[in-house]
């Protein structure tokens, strides 16, 4: 045996390990500080219970037996050898381990496993992780086994997050899905364009302002994307961005496309917009559509054929952006992609929110909602004083993985949250021009919108989609008032999500309970008036 192989020690009082020079547990009593540690720990529901380096697993048995069937286990693991271990002496389920509430991972594809295991305990989710310690294998790579975990929290924290945003929007995001399947300008429809010149990335921030005579200096060499609270600030300027990026469900924001008039910006919108920003503008349109939520209907929308770019539910408009940036290819320029704010200042000048909060300024009102944001409980200051939020943070967090990579330039003058991007200023701006130059068009033909005879293909695969939507719900509704075999209600409320995965516990209906039943019901007739009038407008 090689000296760096994991040993097994009998200590008389139970196995112990030794690697690599270090004992793992305890070379007198090594299943003392185990069982002491799980039947000590506080047990929770809807917990994911993370176990670095289990090794023999001391412990674990004691801890899964006390566990509510809401919970699971899971083991990580950075060492090969150590892996190999712990997967030869996995608790199998006839010795007391709960089938499917324990597996065992390397520490990579632990992302992965907690997902298996979320799954295994269904409808329930984990809504936190725990991190158990119960072995000396920690210690051996413990960098790797905080940011193991810490992705775990943030993955569970994004999940839950975005249920609350669900149970709060997503009657909303289905009901503008289904209006504007009906009234989209299919012949304004096309893919994104590709650039050869940078593409400015405008975010509505206050270090926009400062950027705003230098992107007018070189307009016409730049190609200027901006989120559709930056819009009006640079109209007002006279920079008429060529992108627009909208994901606001809500009618709140149509207000960000005044200044624009009906020129021929392109909008690039998610499906789940609000159908008043179609309205807004003139130009062509991308269209995008982001999974939400793991869905039948979702699913059956993005394979129906329509030119729909998929992305991911990022939550934020700047981040959506900076992820269309991406797919177009060209070299990044950031401003006004903060992701921080100064006290009093939340927002560039001539942005909805300054203007309002200029509007309402009087003697004593001197923007309040700003101020009032400076001084929440969690607003934190970063590292170069400006000030953050959880909220901002996560986003910032999120931009940081969308640049990763790719050729990417700051022009913020070092105001904002950090984010991997050279600093940009006038002279690094020329520079970046004139190593362009000759280039600065546009590569695609695909500014105008789609063929009339494709225009028209669209038009008929959105109305068919809406008919076979109205009919699940027709079915729904008439399963649920005449009756029909449990198996075969439960397929036809599975396939007819849409009709209550806002619920706060879409589980119940899954579940078949009588009151959520009630509920859905009410939700067909609601979801068949609406379909209806859309398929009546189309």
């Amino acid at each position: 045996m090689d000296e760096h192989d994991p040993l097994l020690v009998d200590t008389g009082r139970g196995f112990s390990l030794q690697y690599r020079g270090r004992w793992l547990y305890s070379s007198r009593a090594p299943l003392d500080a185990p069982l002491q540690t799980a039947r000590a720990l506080e047990v929770q529901a809807e917990t994911l219970y993370v176990v670095p380096s289990p090794c023999l697993w001391h412990g674990v048995a004691e801890l899964l037996a006390r566990l509510p069937e809401s919970s699971a286990v899971l083991g990580i693991e950075s060492c090969e050898d150590l892996l190999n271990l712990a997967s030869r002496t996995l608790p199998a389920p006839s010795s007391g381990a709960p089938e499917g509430r324990l597996l065992l991972s390397s520490a990579s594809e632990a992302l992965t496993a907690y997902r298996t295991l979320e799954s295994s305990i269904a409808p329930a989710r984990f809504r936190r992780v725990v991190e158990v310690r119960l072995s000396g294998g920690r210690a051996l790579s413990p960098g790797v086994y905080d940011s193991t975990i810490a992705a775990l929290d943030a993955d569970i924290a994004i999940q839950y997050r975005n249920r609350l945003a669900m149970v709060r929007m997503g009657r909303l995001w289905t009901r503008n899905v289904i209006a504007n399947l009906a009234s989209m300008r299919w012949s304004d429809v096309s893919p994104l364009p590709t650039y050869d010149r940078p593409l400015v990335v405008c975010g509505a921030g206050p270090s926009l302002d400062n950027a705003l005579p230098l992107l007018h200096t070189y307009r016409d060499a730049l190609t200027i994307m901006a989120v559709d609270t930056a819009a009006g600030a640079l109209a007002r300027a006279g920079i008429y961005p060529d992108l627009v990026v909208c994901l606001e469900a809500q009618i709140y924001n149509v207000a960000d496309f005044l200044p624009l008039g009906h020129g021929r910006t392109r909008l690039v919108a998610d499906l789940s917009s609000h159908p008043s920003s179609f309205r807004a503008t003139d130009g062509p349109i991308t269209l995008l559509s982001s999974q939400w939520y793991q869905s039948a209907f979702l699913t059956r929308l993005h394979g129906a054929g329509l030119p729909l770019t998929s992305v991911p539910p990022l939550g934020s408009v700047g981040v959506l952006a900076l992820h269309v940036a991406r797919m177009m290819g060209s070299p990044i320029i950031i401003s006004g992609l903060d992701f921080a704010f100064s006290p009093g200042a939340t927002h560039c000048s001539g942005s909805p929110v300054d203007l309002l909060e200029r509007r309402l300024e009087s003697r004593t009102h001197k923007r309040t909602a700003a101020w009032a944001a400076s001084y929440r409980t969690h607003t934190r200051r970063i590292d170069n004083g400006c000030l953050a939020d959880p909220a901002l943070a996560m986003y910032a967090a999120l931009a940081t993985s969308e640049l990763a990579g790719h050729p990417a330039y700051d022009l913020r003058e070092g105001y904002g949250a950090r984010l991997p991007a050279l600093p940009l200023d006038r002279a690094g701006l020329e520079r970046l021009l004139v190593e362009g130059n000759g280039r600065n068009h546009i590569r695609s033909n695909l500014q105008g919108g789609a063929q009339q005879s494709d225009a028209a293909e669209y038009r008929r695969i959105a109305i068919d989609f809406l008919q076979a939507e109205l009919e699940r719900a027709k079915d729904v509704a008439l399963a649920l008032r005449r009756g029909c075999p449990e198996p075969s209600l439960k397929a036809k409320l599975a396939e007819a999500d849409f009709l209550y995965a806002h619920f706060p516990d879409p589980e119940r209906v899954a579940a078949l309970e009588h009151d959520a039943l009630l509920r859905v019901s009410a939700e067909a007739a609601y979801w068949r008036g609406r379909l209806e009038t859309a398929i009546g407008r189309a």
